[in-house]
């Protein structure tokens, strides 16, 4: 319980809990990584093949009910907290016996389930006239606090939820409607804008009166992660309790899915190859288009060095894409959920990159300014060009990547910072490393902890997924067809030496895919673009046989090659040799 009560009080964790009905589903919450579990009559329904509404309904006396399973099976079957969904419409409940009676069974805390705020109105007016309302259950919850349980209490509104915390609860679980029993669907009335609306209301109200209280979501037409992910960005939501989505919806889609797949299972066989030929075909791994060895090379080196709180140096020539790649080594990392902080060196007299970088304390003239170190913890610090830093402030770098501490600029304060730094390097163009670029101490800070990249000419086999990927994007069109380049053409783009790279492939592709669909790409086109000269033309004074037969020794008798090379496809140069009696 203790260590639920730290959890609860630490706004920055997010929590889960699973709303269940069986020891089963406990076991496997307990080892999926859930926080804590509430033992609610609605689980046992659905786990009966009903659905949550049931909870609500006079089927069974639900303290009785629930106080069945929960003793025998979820107590029994993980360590977890449990919190008992306790039920007050009884009028000949005694609130202080029941309590007395779940702590000593063992019951972590309590929640208000089910509750007056999942009827309908004629019925709510009822029981609150009746005296077995909304206030009974903020009895039962104060009463729960003050025997030392945990409090978890459902609310609907933001009247109901200014009520419990100024009762005195922990987690507010915000719940909006009860799941019908559909498969693998919300039959919810409320969407999910709606959910996300209502949701930051309540929260803000809560945090109005108490900024130490946990607003967590609870159910509604949530049944897939990122749905949850959506709402809690717009809402920061510091948790979600999952009933439907964790128990009926997986199992109903599981077993579903297990049965149609032992009965087509040469069905699925075949669209498993078609995927995985078509991502080999692609190309694609983490948003970075990577055929070549060279390539995938480096994104394992990435994939590698994201884990932990080490530094990371990208290298690479100029608009080789080294920030995509800084950029997906904090999304692999397990700071991905907060928005990395990016800082661009730029050479500039003074000293604007110490400032910006180390911050500078407050005196007589200046105001204190915050470091982007500062900003950046608990998250990445991409810095661009780190290069571009003079000596004095890569050696402050350094300092700071050794021992996680740094001084202001000027060196008045010392500070901590948590911040993964993830530096690129701009190598240029013939250089392997980054050497000389760096001091030798912020080398050595990055020794072992650096992605290189390749430049285009290395990893050509990427040039035709590159210039579909850059033509989709130039036309915003994801059923843009390729280009229609013609062999000469792509044996020009091919034997560039691409000084700038990706960057240079962009801005080429762009002016390719708004050309008119009938103009054809040839060399000559293509050396417009680039801005080179196209080859020297053929010595007008050589017949047909002999213009062939001299690519035919420029190229080694390879026949590929010299059809390449001569603008020719190889059916229509064999046709030509053997016409010409070449070969003879």
């Amino acid at each position: 319980m203790s260590g639920l009560r730290q959890f609860l009080s630490d706004s920055r964790s997010f929590m889960l809990g699973a709303a269940i009905g069986s020891g089963m589903t406990a076991r496997a919450a307990e080892r999926a990584g859930a926080d804590f579990v509430l033992a609610l009559n609605a689980g046992r329904f659905r786990a009966m093949g009903g659905s949550s509404p049931a909870s609500i309904l006079p089927i069974r006396d639900s303290n009785a009910f629930v106080e069945g399973f929960g003793r025998s099976e979820i107590l029994r079957s993980t360590r977890l907290p449990v919190f008992f969904g306790a039920c007050t419409f009884n009028p000949t409940l005694d609130i202080d016996l029941f309590l007395d009676r779940l702590k000593r069974w063992g019951f972590a805390g309590v929640t208000n389930f089910p509750s007056v705020i999942h009827l309908d109105d004629p019925r709510r007016t009822i029981l609150e006239e009746s005296k077995l309302g909304y206030q009974r259950e903020v009895d039962l919850l104060v009463k729960a606090r003050q025997r030392g349980m945990m409090t978890i209490a459902y609310t609907r509104t933001q009247s109901e939820a200014r009520r419990m915390v100024e009762a005195g609860v922990e987690a507010i679980a915000m719940n909006f409607n009860l799941n019908a029993a559909e498969t693998a669907q919300s039959a919810s009335s409320i969407g999910l804008p709606e959910l996300a609306a209502r949701t930051r209301d309540i929260a803000r109200t809560v945090h109005g009166v108490d900024r130490n209280i946990v607003c967590l979501l609870a159910g509604g037409p949530i049944t897939k992660p990122e749905e949850l992910m959506d709402v809690c960005r717009e809402t920061g939501t510091q948790g979600f309790i999952g009933g439907s989505s964790l128990d009926r919806v997986p199992l109903e889609t599981s077993v579903l899915e297990m049965t149609s797949g032992f009965k087509t299972v040469h069905i699925l066989r075949e669209k498993v190859d078609l995927l995985e030929r078509q991502l080999q075909l692609n190309g694609y791994r983490h948003g970075v288009i990577a055929q070549s060895a060279t390539m995938n090379k480096s994104l394992d080196a990435a994939k590698r060095l994201a884990t932990g709180a080490n530094p990371v140096l990208v290298s690479g020539e100029a608009g080789a894409g080294k920030r995509r790649v800084a950029s997906l080594v904090h999304s692999l990392s397990g700071r991905k959920h907060r928005k990395p902080v990016v800082f661009p060196c730029r050479p500039s007299p003074g000293s604007q990159n110490a400032i910006a970088l180390f911050g500078l304390d407050a005196d007589k003239d200046t105001r204190r300014r915050i470091s982007v170190l500062e900003i950046a913890t608990e998250t990445s610090l991409v810095i661009l060009h780190v290069n571009a830093l003079s000596v004095e402030e890569q050696e402050k770098l350094a300092d700071f990547i050794e021992s996680g501490s740094y001084t202001a600029h000027n060196g008045a304060t010392t500070n901590r910072s948590d911040a993964k730094i993830i530096a690129t390097c701009t190598i240029p163009a013939g250089r392997r490393s980054s050497e000389g670029l760096l001091t030798s101490r912020l080398r050595d800070a990055f020794a072992g902890l650096e992605v290189v990249l390749p430049p285009l000419r290395d990893r050509l086999e990427d040039l035709p997924a590159l210039i579909h990927h850059f033509t989709v994007e130039t036309r915003g069109d994801a059923s843009a067809g390729v280009l229609a380049i013609e062999n000469s053409a792509f044996l020009a783009l091919a034997s560039h030496s691409w000084p700038g790279n990706i960057r240079e492939l962009r801005h080429v592709v762009e002016q390719l895919a708004i050309l008119p669909p009938d103009v054809a790409i040839a060399a000559d086109r293509i050396s417009a673009v680039l801005g080179v000269s196209p080859p020297p033309a053929e010595p007008t004074n050589l017949s047909e046989r002999e213009w062939i037969i001299d690519a035919l020794r420029r190229n080694k008798l390879h026949r590929g090659k010299t059809a390449r090379a001569l603008g020719l496809s190889r059916k229509t140069l064999y046709n030509k040799i053997r016409k010409l009696r070449i070969l003879d």
